[in-house]
Formats: structure tokens, sequence, C-alpha cells
């Protein structure tokens, strides 16, 4: 069984997404069910930081930063590395990032689904969404999407600083869109940090599966 799991990498694609799967029912389960109250008293005091920071200047940041982890963005930047990567013939990362892409979607709209958490009330001046608030979509996305490029790009280079700077950029972009939703207020910080912490396991996943036949 080990062995079999070590050969095989749509098993330790389909084990990654699994464990993702259940990190997110689990912290669903805490913050809407009987503890919720709990981490009610974290979402109110980080909100409560945000709104004392708010500046026209960080106001300007996050509303451009946020625009990175929104569906049209991430099509976009995802379909001109898809043109790269066939350009470079790498149909496996390609394919790779799909599977990436719709294991994310899979995971965050199955849980809205199943929790409906509501949003919280905006902070600044923003349009109203429909969608539910657990967990944060530009933060499974984002993370999905950004670290598999990194990790693509990075595992092609030979230089060990650049490789270094390249993840240290993504990881700071990541972590500032998933900021941008908290300071915005269109979510709350659980439904990031349980975004980013599913999205880890899931990427994770992916990796596992790089040089094997899925």
């Amino acid at each position: 069984m080990a062995n079999w799991f070590r050969e095989s990498s749509l098993l330790r694609v389909l084990a990654g997404f699994a464990a993702a799967a259940i990190v997110l029912i689990l912290v669903g389960w805490i913050l809407t069910g009987p503890l919720k109250q709990y981490c009610a008293s974290f979402d109110t005091n980080v909100r409560y930081a945000m709104r004392q920071i708010q500046s026209p200047m960080w106001t300007t940041l996050f509303l451009a930063v946020t625009k990175l982890g929104s569906i049209v963005y991430l099509a976009i930047i995802g379909s001109a590395a898809g043109l790269v990567f066939i350009g470079y013939r790498w149909f496996r990362p390609l394919l790779m990032l799909i599977v990436t892409m719709a294991g994310q979607a899979a995971l965050q709209h199955g849980c809205k689904l199943l929790f409906a958490r509501p949003r919280p009330p905006a902070l600044i001046n923003y349009p109203s969404l429909d969608s539910y608030s657990f967990p944060s979509g530009h933060a499974v996305a984002s993370l999905s999407f950004y670290f598999f490029i990194a990790w693509i790009v990075s595992s092609r280079l030979e230089n060990p600083s650049i490789k270094a700077a390249l993840w240290v950029v993504t990881a700071v972009l990541v972590f500032l869109i998933g900021i941008s939703r908290v300071y915005i207020g269109v979510h709350y910080p659980t439904d990031v940090l349980a975004g980013f912490l599913a999205a880890l396991i899931w990427i994770a996943g992916i990796m596992s599966a790089d040089r094997k036949p899925i």
C-alpha cells in the first residue's frame, strides 16, 4: 500500500484534496457550530484593528491588490501562463495547473454551500457580494494559483537566490491578497486563514505528483 501511494501521482493528488476538504470541513464546523463564540472575538478584534488603520493610501493599495485574486484576473493570468506552457511544450504543468484550479474551486464552492456563513459588513465602500463568506475564495484561489506558478518556474531555475526571491515575492503577494479581503471587510479573518491552510494542503498534494504519471 505504501509503495502504491508513492508510485501513484493520482492517489497523492486525491489524498491532498481529501485532506484539504477535511480540514476545511473541520474548521467550518468550528466557526459556524457550537464553538463559534470562541473564534468570534478573534475576528472582531482583527476587524477592529483593520478599521483603525484605514486610510486613503491603504484603501487604494488593497483595492488594487484584491483584484489579483479575483476570478477575472486569475483567468487572464492563468490563460497567459497556459499559452507560455504550450509554447515551451510544458504539457504536464499545463494539465497540473488545470487540476489545481479545478480542485481549489471545488473546495471553496463546496464549503461555501455547505456552511453558508454570511459575510460580515464591509468596512469600506465596496460592492455587496452575493456569495457566502467561508472560506475566502480569494485566499484559496490565489495561494493555489500563485504558489503553483512559483513552483513550476522555480523548479526550472538554477540560481538559488532568484528562487528564494521568487518565493518571497509570491508569498508576500498572496498574503496581501488575503489581508485585502479583511481590510475591505468582505471576509472574516478566519475565512482567510482557513482558505490559506486548505490551499497549502491542496498545493502540497499537487506538488507531490511532479514528474509522476497522473
